[in-house]
């Protein structure tokens, strides 16, 4: 299973050379963006990670307290690609302040998690509010 670097390394590719570099806060909204997609599709999540719900939206810890650690784009698979080329279309252009706000009205288990102890943003809870969205 690629990591969340493999992801961050992929959605840099396709993102800095028209856009600059970008922040923690866009990176890791939109790498939630991914995240969340996979979940839909499969049930099973992209990478592997504990994310919580911060004050600015879904933060990965391993991303946030590592962010220098180089990822492999070759590693995703066609179809990891293709969410990773979907987030950069629809999201890509927006700033991490816009796509930190979009997480709070978008994402109900951000909320969730944002009240509880633990702040944790389980990849069953993502599964339960994606469900209450197919009914």
């Amino acid at each position: 299973m690629p990591t969340i670097y493999d992801f961050d390394a992929a959605l840099r590719q396709r993102l800095e050379p028209e856009f600059g570099s970008l922040g923690q806060v866009a990176m890791h909204k939109l790498l939630f963006a991914v995240h969340r997609t996979a979940i839909c599709r499969t049930g099973k999540p992209a990478f592997q990670g504990r994310c919580e719900a911060w004050p600015m939206g879904p933060v990965f810890t391993e991303l946030y307290f590592q962010p220098n650690v180089k990822g492999n784009p070759s590693a995703l698979t066609t179809e990891q690609n293709r969410y990773c080329d979907l987030v950069a279309r629809i999201l890509g252009a927006q700033s991490g302040r816009s796509l930190a706000a979009r997480s709070h009205a978008k994402y109900p288990e951000w909320y969730l998690a944002r009240r509880s102890a633990g702040k944790e943003i389980t990849v069953d809870a993502i599964r339960e509010q994606l469900l209450l969205v197919k009914r």
